[in-house]
């Protein structure tokens, strides 16, 4: 089970609905999925929840860049088994530490908010809603774009032929993500 941006209770109230019992698994399925996408496609980092992690590092000179954000401690940094001392040995600066020497050092860290940011949470909630109207109608999970819908006689019309189907974001949204979060698409470290 993924952690979700957001709850089907946020999404009740942004769109004003009550969700009945059996949509409410559908919805939260829903949010996580919207909650992996921004995640993994637009952030490409573990914002939201809180995690600790180990890796080793090999320092850039003397630098270390912490693989995510924002980094709430830095809870150790051990070479050969051995603790290294804060403020003697090493330091911190920003998202990074900074070593006396070049040698690789295991680096523990503990990032990410204890609580989902307001803007994710409301992305999670555009996103879903977004993909409703579709879902509703049983158009599918694809049938994004969609730019018109009339009742009588049922038609569903999409805009660029669908170009933008499914949960997305347009590219300027992504960009404002990755600048309000500090994306970093290529780190992956695994959490313990």
């Amino acid at each position: 089970m993924v952690d979700a941006f957001a709850t089907y209770q946020d999404l009740e109230l942004r769109l004003n609905r009550v969700f009945t019992e059996a949509e409410r698994p559908w919805i939260t399925a829903l949010l996580e999925d919207a909650s992996t996408y921004l995640r993994d496609d637009v952030l490409g980092l573990q914002v939201y929840p809180q995690a600790t992690s180990t890796f080793t590092a090999y320092p850039d000179g003397v630098r270390v860049d912490l693989p995510q954000s924002p980094v709430i401690s830095i809870d150790s940094v051990v070479r050969d088994g051995v603790t290294l001392v804060v403020d003697e040995d090493w330091y911190r600066r920003d998202n990074s530490i900074y070593l006396k020497d070049s040698h690789p050092v295991d680096v523990t860290f503990t990032y990410g908010y204890s609580v989902a940011p307001d803007s994710l949470r409301r992305w999670a909630c555009v996103l879903v809603s977004q993909a409703l109207l579709p879902l509703e109608q049983q158009l599918g999970l694809t049938a994004g774009g969609l730019s018109s819908v009339a009742v009588d006689d049922f038609k569903a019309a999409w805009a660029d032929a669908g170009a933008e189907s499914g949960i997305t974001l347009s590219d300027r949204n992504i960009a404002l993500l990755r600048e309000q979060f500090g994306s970093r698409m290529s780190a992956v470290v695994s959490s313990r």
